[in-house]
């Protein structure tokens, strides 16, 4: 099992981090799964009621909810929230009590579970990538940012003929 990030989906996540370097961020997937592999097609960012601490962070649920939906509608194909990330600051690359109530509560939302991503920019930016399944189980995915590893019909915008 794989994760695929389009360039646009990747970049949005180094925007937002690189924005919140004292405090946690965050954001969800937008994308979808065929044959064993994640398909991240957009983030959506975190939204303007978000709550940032150093420890934790929560999500604009409303305005996430919407921004997801608008995006969605205009890609040619069926697009879902598939999961989200979040910033630890340092170098923790493991999840919190606090992650695991969240990522259950994700994983619950399909049959296929959902994917979620630890984000640390010390000492170098990276990202560590998990399938997550109810009961709580996690699985450590390969990352790749590449657009051409796409299936063509996912990166189609309704304004394409």
């Amino acid at each position: 099992m794989q994760i695929v990030f389009s360039k646009r989906a990747y970049l949005s996540v180094v925007s937002e981090v690189s924005r919140k370097t004292e405090t946690e961020t965050g954001g969800t997937f937008l994308g979808c799964h065929e044959s064993g592999t994640w398909y991240v097609i957009e983030t959506i960012e975190p939204g303007p009621n978000s709550v940032y601490t150093q420890s934790s962070f929560e999500y604009d649920q409303e305005y996430t909810e919407r921004v997801m939906n608008e995006k969605a509608l205009s890609y040619k194909s069926d697009m879902t929230l598939i999961g989200l990330w979040h910033s630890h600051l340092g170098s923790l690359d493991v999840f919190s009590t606090m992650d695991d109530e969240v990522n259950s509560e994700y994983a619950k939302l399909t049959e296929n579970g959902a994917i979620s991503v630890i984000v640390n920019i010390d000492p170098v930016f990276r990202m560590t990538a998990f399938h997550v399944t109810w009961p709580l189980m996690y699985s450590k995915l390969q990352c790749f940012v590449d657009d051409s590893l796409f299936p063509e019909h996912l990166l189609r915008r309704n304004s394409e003929p």
